[in-house]
C-alpha cells in the first residue's frame, strides 16, 4: 500500500511541475499584450517610444521559439507582421507623431487576432 501512495504521490508531483514549468512563447505572448496595452494608454511620445522597444525586444524573443512543424512558417509570418508594424510605429514616433500611429496600433492588434485564429490559440 505505501509503494502505491508513494508511487501516485511521486507522478502527482512530476505531473504538477509539468504543467507549472514555464512555457516562453507564452510568457512572451502575455508580456506583448501587456506592453501593447500600456502602449496604447500612454500619453507623451517618450513613454510609447520606450513601450515600443520593450514590445519590439518581446516580438523579437517570441520570433526565435519553435512552435509546431506544421504552424511554424504561419508563426514566423506573423512575426515578421509584428515587426514591420512596431518599424512603421517606432518611426511615426520619431517623428513627435503620437495620432499617427493609431492606424498602426490597430494593425498590431488585428495581427494578433488572425495569426491567434490561424494557429488555433486560444485565449484565456
Amino acid at each position: 500500500m505505501n509503494k502505491k501512495l508513494l508511487i501516485t504521490a511521486v507522478l502527482t508531483s512530476a505531473f504538477l511541475m509539468a504543467c507549472s514549468k514555464p512555457n516562453p512563447i507564452h510568457e512572451a505572448m502575455e508580456s506583448m499584450g501587456d506592453t501593447y496595452k500600456s502602449l496604447k494608454q500612454a500619453e507623451t511620445v517618450a513613454d510609447k517610444q520606450q513601450l515600443i522597444a520593450q514590445l519590439e525586444e518581446h516580438v523579437l524573443f517570441a520570433k526565435q521559439q519553435k512552435v509546431k512543424a506544421e504552424d511554424q512558417a504561419n508563426y514566423d509570418e506573423g512575426m515578421e507582421k509584428l515587426l514591420g508594424e512596431i518599424q512603421a510605429i517606432k518611426l511615426a514616433l520619431s517623428q513627435g507623431n503620437i495620432e499617427n500611429i493609431k492606424p498602426q496600433l490597430k494593425a498590431l492588434h488585428d495581427i494578433e487576432e488572425e495569426y491567434h485564429e490561424l494557429l488555433g490559440v486560444e485565449e484565456h
